[in-house]
C-alpha cells in the first residue's frame, strides 16, 4: 500500500475506531465510505454497507439507495415508497483489496458474485448480511410499478491500492461482465468503476466537502441589504436548472431537505393541484400559482449568470421539489419556471426563522414546526453545554462535522439514530424503529420532540446507543446479537432507571437519567449492565435464530423477563 493511501486509511481507522479489525478489513470499510459518501450524502453506519466476511460472494460492500435515501430494510423502503409515489433506485457492489495490483482473477469473482446476487436462484453461500440485502432488493424489484421515473441502476466498484492503466486484458473481463450484468434486463445503466489509490483517495477526500451545484439563474434582483445575510436573490429559474440542484446526474433526488420542518407528504390535496397544473401542461401558470422554493445555503460563487451554491438545503419547497421531479418526463415541461429565492448566511437563528416563515403552503402543525426546528436547535446545544470526558455531537444536518477534525465518527449523533434511541428506550418500542425515521416520528407525534421534554432523556439514550456500539466492535458482546441492539438498550435502561418512567418534562426523570448517564460514562460498569442485558436477552425465550424482532409482544417478553432475570 502507498504511503498516502496508508496515512489516509490510518486517519480513517482512528476516526471510526476500527484499530482492532484487521488491516484488509479497514480497507474494506475505507473503501465503503469513500464510495458511498459520493452517492448519499447522509449519514451511515459502517457495519449498514460492509458485507465482506464469509460466505460474502466476493463482495466486501453493497448498497441500495431509494429515492436518494439508504436503505436496509423492506419496512423503511414500503415506507418511503409509498409516500412518495415512486420509486427510485440504485444497488451498488463494492469489492476491495489492498493488494498494489488489478487482479484478473478477482475481478472476475466479483462480477461472477454479482450475477450470482441478483439471479432468481442464487447459487454461493450467503452471509446474513448478503442474505438481508438480497431479500430488501426482491421486495424493491415487486415494487417495480413505482418505477415511472426509470429503472434501477447498478454500479460495482472494484477497489486496489495499484494504479489503473486501462490494461487491455482486464478491460476485455470488465465489459464481458458489465453486458452479463446489463444482459439480466432489470436497469437502466450499468456501471463498472476500476479504482486505484488515486481514485479512492480522491473519492475520501471529497467527503470532506460539502454539496455544491452550479445553475444558471439569469432572472434575478438581489435583495437588499439585511443583517445576517451575506447575499440574498430572488427569481426564476428553468425547470432544468432547477433539477441540478435537488438531483444527481442519476435523477436522484438528493437528501437537501434535512432542515425542512416536513418531510414529503405524498399524495395530500396541495400536492395533488401541483401535479394537476403540471400535467394539464399549465406550465406558463406554474410560477405564479406556487410559492416557491427557499434555498439556504453556506456560500455563493457568482460568475456572470453563473452561480455555485455551497453547502445548501432546500427548507422550504420539499414538496414541490418532489413534484417536479415526479413530473420531469412531462413533454414540455422544461418550460416551467420554478420561482426562487436564495439566501447566504451562516446565522442559525436566521436561518430558523426562515424555515418558519416560508413554510405555509401545506398546512403545517405549529407542534410540528417547533419538533424540528426549535427544539433540534436547542437539543444540539445541550449536546454541547454536557461537559463529560466522552463528549457526544448531535448533528442537525447531514455531514455537518464531516470536515470537523478531532470528531470520531462515533460520536456523531445522526436524527435518525437519536429519533431510534429514544423510541426503543424511553417509548418502550425497539420493535418499531426499523422503518424509515420519518415514519416513526408521525407515529410517535406528540411522544418525541415536544416542548417542555427535558434534553437529558435524549443525551442518555445516544450515550446509550454509542456504548452499545462500542461494546460490539470491540467483541465485548456478540457479534450474533446486534440484531437486537435497541432491544438490549431497552432492557439497559429498565436495568439502570427501572421499569416506571417519569413524565418527560419533570424533574424526577431528570434526576434519574443524571445517575443513568454517570453510570454510562464509566466504561467498566456499562459493560457490566450491557453483558447483564444481553444475558437477559439470550435467557427471555425469544427465538435467537430470527433476523428481526418486529412485534410488540416480543418487547413485552423481554420487559416480563427483565422483571425475572434481573
Amino acid at each position: 500500500m502507498d504511503k498516502i493511501t496508508g496515512s489516509l486509511l490510518k486517519s480513517f481507522t482512528e476516526q471510526c475506531e476500527l484499530e482492532k479489525l484487521q488491516e484488509s478489513t479497514q480497507f474494506e470499510h475505507f473503501a465503503n465510505y469513500a464510495i458511498l459518501s459520493k452517492q448519499f450524502r447522509g449519514s451511515f453506519e459502517l457495519d449498514e454497507v460492509h458485507s465482506g466476511a464469509g460466505g460474502d460472494c466476493a463482495i466486501d460492500g453493497l448498497y441500495i439507495l431509494v429515492n436518494g435515501r439508504l436503505v436496509n430494510d423492506s419496512d423503511e423502503l414500503r415506507e418511503i415508497v409509498e409516500s412518495s409515489g415512486h420509486l427510485d433506485a440504485e444497488i451498488g457492489f463494492i469489492q476491495a483489496k489492498t493488494t498494489s495490483s488489478f487482479s484478473g482473477a478477482d475481478i472476475g469473482a466479483f462480477i461472477h458474485g454479482i450475477k450470482d446476487f441478483l439471479s432468481d436462484e442464487p447459487k454461493l453461500v450467503q452471509n446474513e448480511t448478503i442474505k438481508s440485502k438480497k431479500d430488501v432488493w426482491e421486495d424493491l424489484i415487486l415494487m417495480s410499478s413505482y418505477m415511472v421515473n426509470r429503472r434501477p441502476i447498478c454500479k460495482m466498484y472494484y477497489v486496489c491500492t495499484g494504479k489503473w492503466v486501462h490494461d487491455q486484458n482486464l478491460t476485455a473481463v470488465i465489459d464481458s461482465g458489465t453486458n452479463e450484468v446489463d444482459a439480466i434486463g432489470i436497469f437502466e445503466h450499468v456501471q463498472f468503476e476500476p479504482c486505484g489509490s488515486s481514485e479512492i483517495q480522491k473519492l475520501y477526500h471529497e467527503t470532506k466537502n460539502k454539496l455544491s451545484s452550479t445553475i444558471t439563474f439569469q432572472n434575478r434582483i438581489t435583495l437588499p441589504d439585511i443583517e445576517g445575510v451575506s447575499e440574498g436573490y430572488l427569481g426564476v429559474i428553468p425547470f432544468q436548472e432547477y433539477l441540478k440542484l435537488i438531483q444527481d446526474e442519476n435523477k436522484t433526488i438528493h437528501s437537501i431537505f434535512d432542515d425542512n420542518v416536513r418531510d414529503f407528504q405524498g399524495e395530500n390535496p396541495v400536492n395533488r393541484k401541483i401535479k394537476g397544473t403540471l400535467e394539464e401542461k399549465k406550465f406558463d401558470l406554474f410560477c405564479v400559482l406556487n410559492n416557491g422554493v427557499t434555498v439556504v445555503a453556506s456560500s455563493i460563487t457568482p460568475a456572470g449568470n453563473r452561480f455555485t451554491i455551497r453547502d445548501y438545503q432546500v427548507v422550504n419547497g420539499c414538496q414541490t421539489s418532489h413534484i417536479l421531479h415526479d413530473c420531469q418526463n412531462i413533454e414540455g415541461i422544461e418550460l416551467v419556471q420554478v420561482p426562487i429565492k436564495i439566501v447566504v448566511t451562516a446565522d442559525e437563528d436566521i436561518k430558523t426563522s426562515i424555515t418558519l416563515a416560508t413554510n405555509s403552503q401545506t398546512e403545517v402543525k405549529t407542534e410540528q414546526l417547533e419538533a424540528l426546528s426549535i427544539f433540534q436547535k436547542q437539543l444540539e446545544l445541550y449536546y454541547s453545554a454536557e461537559k463529560t470526558p466522552l463528549p457526544l455531537y448531535y448533528e442537525r444536518r447531514s455531514q455537518q462535522y464531516n470536515s470537523v477534525t478531532g470528531i470520531k465518527r462515533n460520536q456523531v449523533i445522526s436524527i435518525p439514530i437519536q429519533i431510534k434511541s429514544f423510541a426503543s428506550m424511553f417509548l418502550n418500542s425497539p420493535h418499531l424503529v426499523s422503518g424509515y425515521y420519518g415514519t416513526i416520528v408521525k407515529r410517535f407525534a406528540g411522544q418525541i420532540f415536544a416542548e417542555g421534554h427535558k434534553y437529558l432523556p435524549y443525551y442518555v439514550s445516544s450515550l446509550c446507543y454509542y456504548r452499545v456500539e462500542q461494546f460490539f466492535r470491540s467483541g465485548d458482546l456478540k457479534n450474533q446479537n446486534k440484531k437486537a441492539r435497541f432491544h438490549i438498550m431497552l432492557i439497559v435502561r429498565i436495568l439502570g432507571m427501572g421499569s416506571e418512567l417519569d413524565y418527560f418534562n419533570s424533574h424526577k426523570i431528570e434526576k434519574k437519567a443524571e445517575k443513568f448517564k454517570n453510570l454510562l460514562l464509566n466504561e467498566e460498569e456499562a459493560l457490566s449492565l450491557f453483558k447483564k442485558a444481553e444475558s437477559i436477552l439470550e435467557n427471555s425465550g425469544l427465538d435467537m435464530e430470527k433476523k428481526q424482532y418486529k412485534s410488540e409482544s416480543e418487547t413485552e417478553m423481554l420487559i416480563k423477563a427483565c422483571e425475572v432475570l434481573a
